[in-house]
């Protein structure tokens, strides 16, 4: 079924709609889910919770044209929430790890608290990777989104793992000088 045909079950409020979007989109989503928490358990809850967020979500959001991104999203989020939940004292996960990689493009934490800025950060990475050659926005989604690994990333992307690395760099590089423009300082 296509992603169209499952929006329009959600707006008809027909609960067949999460069946096939688990069909479509579930093992696509416990795989991004497992990355984050290493834990099949917490992963399933998440893709439950996924689908409940969608199922509350639809309408007003009409995702017909970018379903598996719209999921996606409600995934990631629910898994950071439980890994965070999970390891509230607990340092070293691999959310941890990423986000140290991005600590030294992006703006001090303390700043980012409020909603607004969050927002206008939000918009100003977008706006700055589409600024950026298809591979390196590619690379920079795959790792900083989805999570994956530089391994799987130069897998998928039949690309060495150093190049991965380089590209990695050299877009957080980049990125916090376009933000340093903005006046977000590191």
């Amino acid at each position: 079924m296509n992603d169209h045909a499952i929006v329009d079950l959600f707006l008809e409020r027909n609960e067949d709609a999460i069946v096939h979007c688990d069909n479509k989109y579930g093992s696509k989503l416990r795989a991004f889910g497992n990355r984050i928490t290493n834990d099949a358990e917490a992963t399933e809850e998440c893709v439950d919770d996924t689908y409940m967020r969608a199922w509350q979500s639809i309408p007003p959001t009409d995702p017909r044209s970018y379903l598996f991104a719209f999921l996606s999203k409600i995934m990631r989020t629910r898994c950071i929430d439980s890994l965070r939940n999970k390891t509230r004292e607990k340092r070293g996960n691999a959310v941890t790890v990423l986000s140290d990689e991005l600590t030294a493009a992006a703006p001090d934490p303390q700043r980012a608290d409020c909603a607004a800025i969050k927002n206008e950060l939000s918009a100003l990475i977008e706006k700055f990777l589409l600024t950026q050659k298809e591979e390196a926005r590619h690379v920079f989604v795959l790792r900083y989104f989805y999570m994956e690994s530089i391994e799987d990333i130069a897998k998928r992307l039949y690309i060495t793992e150093g190049k991965v690395k380089t590209v990695l760099k050299r877009t957080r590089d980049k990125m916090k000088l376009y933000l340093e423009l903005y006046g977000y300082h590191a």
